[in-house]
């Protein structure tokens, strides 16, 4: 659905030279912009997020330095997004890939006009702000949802995984509105207490080394299984967060498949960077 979306956003600014007008008939070059939260912005170019939109632009016709200027813009922190998608909607791209409903947010209350493709949106997107509705979003932001946590599988994995376990700790960042919002912690815990768990323990995180002073809290409570929700910034360090659980000894569920590749116990979610990946056979 992404590469549809961006390739018809793209084919409409191609429009003017007539209908069957390729993507290398443009007269100027198209600008992109990519805004994404929980990457230090020296390393976003290199990351699998952005160089996997770069390949499925490619692949559609648009190259750097010949028909395409893709400028990047990341805040390690997604509380600090406001400022590169403030740098973006000032260089008048022609279309806006926000990743991550922080990302979309911050972008969608600076332009009523640059269309924005939201990719991996959590949450609800109509109470975000984002969308009139999910099959008619109206305004100028569309894209894709994640598909959210089904907290009730988690679960059930976890009791088949760790059988025995009464206790376990939940690792969430607090700067994702898509977890701060809409009641996440009541829901995990209704759901834990329904599966039979003792307790849940909640750990807030909102970077590698407080993961880290987390998981170590969880080992001193003596608490050795943990459910690490998903957020784009264990998924870019994804090695140093599977290191953390190892180091501590917790037997970790994550939110994406890289930290469970990386030496993390397992994994439950869609692949993101696979899906950009293959965007451009959508």
């Amino acid at each position: 659905m992404f590469a549809f979306l961006l390739s018809w956003m793209l084919a409409l600014l191609a429009a003017p030279f007539g209908a069957k007008a390729e993507a290398q008939t443009l007269s100027r070059a198209v600008r992109v912009g990519v805004l994404v939260g929980g990457i230090p912005p020296t390393a976003l170019r290199e990351s699998a997020y952005f160089l996997a939109l770069r390949d499925a632009l490619s692949q559609l016709g648009y190259r750097e330095g010949q028909n395409l200027v893709l400028e990047g813009r990341s805040a390690e922190r997604q509380t600090d997004l406001v400022g590169p998608a403030e740098e973006l909607t000032r260089l008048k791209m022609d279309v806006i890939v926000a990743g991550g409903v922080a990302a979309a947010r911050a972008v969608k209350a600076l332009t009523a006009t640059i269309p924005i493709v939201g990719v991996a949106v959590g949450g609800d997107p109509v109470a975000q702000g984002l969308a009139k509705s999910v099959a008619r979003p109206e305004g100028n932001f569309t894209g894709f949802l994640h598909a959210g946590t089904d907290v009730g599988k988690l679960l059930q994995l976890m009791k088949e995984a760790l059988p025995g376990t009464q206790r376990a700790g939940l690792v969430w960042n607090p700067d994702n509105p898509a977890l701060r919002d809409g009641g996440f912690l009541e829901k995990w815990e209704a759901a834990g207490r329904a599966s039979g768990l003792l307790g849940l323990r909640f750990v807030k995180a909102t970077s590698i080394e407080e993961l880290d002073v987390g998981f170590a809290t969880l080992a001193t409570e003596n608490i050795r299984a943990a459910f690490v929700n998903s957020d784009a910034l264990w998924l870019t360090q994804s090695k140093r967060a599977a290191e953390a659980a190892l180091r501590h000894r917790i037997a970790s569920i994550w939110g994406h498949v890289p930290i469970a590749e990386a030496g993390g116990l397992m994994a439950y979610a869609p692949d993101i960077t696979d899906q950009f990946r293959q965007a451009q056979g959508t």
